[in-house]
């Protein structure tokens, strides 16, 4: 009896001890499989964000061109459809697009393929006439019915919108263009309406086929669905990001995410088997060494173990190894990079880099020559790294690290001697090639600040370098944000001041050697503010320059000058030219000639008392292009005057080849008139002008040496203070008295 109360004691305990054991491995596994499944939908919800923000930009790049072509559309008096149609074919012969075209307020379109449509009733158009941004959704094409999608953007008359410009894209064709890969191509994506209507499809050949609404094929594909449906649709009703699973011949996972475009979301479909495969081995395995019970406990927890580590590190493998480097992934060093300004104790910068026109190694040398070259770049980051720093590849040519330092000083020697190794151990396979590397650096003020704003900061302070071939690297510091804030200001401030006309004409007088006496003037700019303030050209032409206001600013000037030429005429005075400046972004627009010939016809101005004024720069970057807009120019009876000769790419082949009528020697030649050198330098350019019938003149003269050393040369006309200071149009309009 003792003997059976025992055997049935040993039972229980083994009983109990098997319960117990088995409740420890299923709570376990449940735990196991939680988190895998978590880390699975992380992925998914990255990836999401990533295809979101690239979506975003193509979008944007979009906008961008009609925006260009908006401003380049907009004008002051007298919108033409016919002659704006006629810009846009030259556009549409660059890009890839069904159609581009111009739709007036009563809905009539004028477009590039000559079809005659009423687009009064869209949706997208609307919007524009409103002066917002267009984008539509799938729409059928009311010439053909082919599936289209529409971009549009108002294009405005005296400030007011008079016009709506858009351009149409197959859906066929823009497809390709906004799917975005994912998963080496295993995954694809589809973009759609709040609704569910599919506005961008997929190509991939998993994907649904023959549905319009992302709704109907899930619940045509599998019966299995509908809960799927039913929790999806309620998340996109409150606009909420989320995933699904559903059953479409085999299992898939779906990711939906917001855009920033109407009411559409991105949807991220993978097979569940990519996603799965690494956690249903795991868990397989789990489950079957659940099985080994009792004398092997010990050893079966520690296999456990160490399997679950494996694992893991394949799956973080997959997720956090970059595939060209063998080293970090961005998604690896964004959350590494979150670890280490928690750590660290010292200074931190954000650094971002790239290659300088990297596609041409890919073109001259091939694309595993490219990816040698990244892997190089990636070599050199780990050479030059301290400990704790970290560096990765993000994207294309584009790399990221997070340098730790004492001093800028110090930060500033690692990075030039970073670029010095960087192109000193470049591999001899392609010396012929020199690696040019620019960087883009942020110093980390706050360590808690979001991982995006640094990379952002850090990436303005890198674009603000971009075509600058002396400068290598650029500081996002209080400075950098400074001169952004007072650039954004002053741009602001500049457009305000002309719509209130506060930009006001200076006439700098030329006067004839010979004779002395008044022949000619150039208009020069100044901004006077409200409260009297004067604001010096020094200041706001280079940003003007640099922001393209240069050429609204140009042509009011040039419309001030002919109302003010007119006024002198009409009183009967002795007009003489005046030469307004040109900036070059006025020779990137076609439409600038007939602009400028409408308004000296609407002054009722003979164009010989209006001459235009070029930079050297501007002629030696446009020989081509700028010789056929010089002899339209004369045709129109301007008068050509190349400006500030010899400080920048002078050569004689230009004066030979451009069709100039005036050429200006800059005030550095005039100030070297007494030396040697500098005498037989003006003597051959004045000498070389006039063999080529070019007149001309000096600036900057100011003494009575000069005038002199110039008189005897022959030099036609002078502009100085010799003669006369830039002054108002008061003053001028004395001298014409």
């Amino acid at each position: 009896m003792k003997k059976f109360v025992k055997i049935w004691k040993r039972l229980f305990i083994g009983i109990f001890l098997c319960s117990v054991l088995v409740g420890i491995l299923l709570f376990y596994v449940n735990i196991l499989e939680k988190e895998l499944n978590d880390e699975i939908i992380g992925v998914l919800k990255e990836t999401s964000e990533q295809s979101v923000v690239i979506l975003n930009k193509e979008v944007e790049g979009e906008f961008i061109l009609l925006e260009e072509v908006s401003d380049r559309l907009s004008v002051r008096n007298g919108f033409n459809p016919e002659e704006a149609v006629a810009e846009l074919e030259k556009v549409a012969k660059r890009y890839s697009v069904k159609r581009m075209g111009i739709i007036m307020p009563d809905g009539q379109a004028y477009t590039t393929d000559k079809k005659n449509l009423n687009l009064g009733d869209r949706e997208f158009f609307m919007d524009s006439l409103r002066g917002k941004r267009g984008i539509s959704g799938r729409l059928q094409d009311k010439d053909n019915g082919e599936d289209i999608v529409v971009f549009s953007m108002p294009i405005y008359e005296d400030g007011s919108v008079c016009a709506v410009v858009f351009t149409t894209h197959r859906i066929a064709e823009i497809q390709n263009l906004f799917t975005v890969s994912i998963f080496d191509g295993k995954g694809y994506s589809y973009i759609i309406e709040e609704n569910g209507d599919i506005v961008m499809n997929t190509t991939n050949s998993t994907g649904f086929k023959g549905y319009d609404n992302i709704y109907e094929a899930l619940g045509a594909a599998s019966g299995s669905n509908a809960e799927a449906v039913d929790e999806m649709h309620a998340d996109l009703e409150n606009q909420e990001r989320g995933y699904i699973r559903f059953h479409n011949k085999i299992d898939k996972y779906m990711y939906y995410s917001p855009l920033q475009i109407k009411n559409w979301y991105v949807l991220n479909v993978v097979p569940s088997g990519v996603m799965d495969s690494t956690r249903d081995f795991i868990m397989l395995l789990t489950y079957a060494l659940c099985g080994v019970l009792g004398a092997i406990f010990a050893s079966f927890i520690l296999y456990i173990i160490k399997t679950e580590q494996k694992k893991k590190k394949e799956l973080s493998n997959i997720l956090y190894v970059d595939n060209v480097t063998g080293g970090y992934s961005f998604a690896r060093f964004s959350a590494e990079a979150k670890k280490r300004l928690k750590e660290a104790d010292t200074n931190t910068a954000y650094i971002v880099m790239d290659v300088d026109q990297f596609k041409i190694i890919n073109e001259l040398f091939g694309y595993e020559e490219g990816n040698e070259t990244l892997r190089y770049i990636w070599q050199m980051c780990r050479r030059y790294s301290k400990e704790n720093e970290i560096y990765a590849r993000r994207i294309a040519d584009k790399f990221v690290a997070l340098w730790y330092f004492d001093s800028r000083e110090e930060l500033d020697g690692r990075i030039k001697g970073f670029l010095e190794a960087l192109q000193k151990n470049y591999p001899d396979t392609i010396n012929d090639y020199i690696l040019k590397v620019s960087f883009g650096i942020y110093i980390v003020k706050d360590k808690t600040e979001d991982i995006q704003h640094m990379m952002n900061y850090a990436t303005m302070a890198h674009s603000s370098i971009k075509g600058q071939d002396d400068v290598q690297y650029a500081f996002y510091d209080d400075d950098f944000r400074q001169r952004m804030l007072q650039e954004k200001l002053l741009e602001d401030q500049m457009k305000l001041a002309l719509q209130h006309e506060e930009f006001i004409v200076y006439y700098q007088p030329k006067y004839s050697v010979t004779t002395k006496k008044l022949v000619g003037a150039e208009a020069l700019v100044r901004w006077r503010k409200a409260d009297g303030s004067t604001v010096m050209p020094g200041k706001f032409i280079p940003l003007a320059e640099k922001k393209g206001f240069i050429s609204y600013l140009d042509k009011y000037i040039f419309a001030e000058v002919c109302k003010k030429q007119k006024e002198w005429l009409e009183a009967g005075k002795e007009v003489v030219p005046v030469s307004v400046n040109l900036s070059r972004r006025h020779l990137y627009n076609d439409s600038f000639i007939e602009e400028y010939v409408q308004m000296v016809e609407d002054a009722k101005v003979p164009a010989k008392y209006m001459q235009l004024e070029l930079t050297e720069s501007a002629i030696f970057e446009n020989q081509e292009a700028l010789c056929q807009i010089i002899d339209r120019l004369h045709a129109m009876g301007f008068r050509i005057l190349m400006d500030d000769f010899g400080t920048g790419y002078s050569s004689l082949m230009m004066l030979k080849s451009i069709s100039i009528d005036v050429l200006k020697l800059d005030k550095s030649f005039v100030d070297d008139f007494d030396d040697p050198k500098g005498q037989k330098i003006i003597t051959s350019v004045i000498e070389l002008a006039q063999a080529l019938h070019m007149e001309v003149t000096a600036e900057g003269v100011e003494t009575e040496e000069q005038y002199e050393f110039l008189r005897k040369l022959g030099c036609n006309t002078i502009q100085g203070f010799y003669f006369a200071k830039p002054m108002p149009e008061e003053e001028f309009e004395r001298l014409l008295n």
